[in-house]
């Protein structure tokens, strides 16, 4: 394999991630040696990008990974972990989709704020570089009430 372009990695990222999680209607899949695990797939020509995730049923707590692949070869990897009420889930896609449609890089998650209604997302990347990241996101109300955290963090695998 010829060693890849980060930017071409990139890109395909952001177009990957818009039809991800985020999406509106995403194909989630139960990953079958993996119970209680979900994925999302999406491929483009010699491209793979893959996000596996899973919530304790018992807790709002989860834990996820999503990796790129070029060929059979991983090239990029972002973790990320904590926990989120069921009722900002919504607010939470709204945030991540509006860095994904700009094609803007915040640790691979949503923008630094964004607020709605009485809600408002912040995203604390402690380095922020597609090739090296990690940072803390979080969703509280106007008063300050937290409603999740995701830790994260990643780096590019070549």
């Amino acid at each position: 394999m010829i060693q890849p372009r980060i930017e071409e990695v990139e890109s395909f990222f952001f177009k990957a991630m818009m039809d991800g999680y985020a999406a509106q209607g995403s194909k989630k899949t139960k990953v079958v040696d993996m119970p209680g695990y979900k994925e999302i797939r999406f491929q483009d020509g010699e491209f793979l990008l893959v996000d596996r995730w899973c919530v304790n049923p018992l807790s709002p707590k989860s834990v996820g990974t999503t990796t790129i692949w070029i060929l059979e070869f991983p090239v990029w990897v972002m973790n990320y972990g904590g926990f989120y009420e069921e009722n900002v889930i919504a607010f939470l896609k709204r945030a991540l989709r509006k860095n994904y449609e700009a094609h803007q890089f915040v640790g691979g998650r949503g923008p630094i704020l964004y607020e709605e209604d009485n809600l408002v997302y912040m995203n604390h990347p402690d380095h922020n570089d597609f090739a090296e990241f990690d940072g803390v996101e979080e969703v509280f109300d106007v008063k300050g009430t937290s409603f999740g955290y995701h830790n994260y963090w990643g780096m590019k695998l070549f």
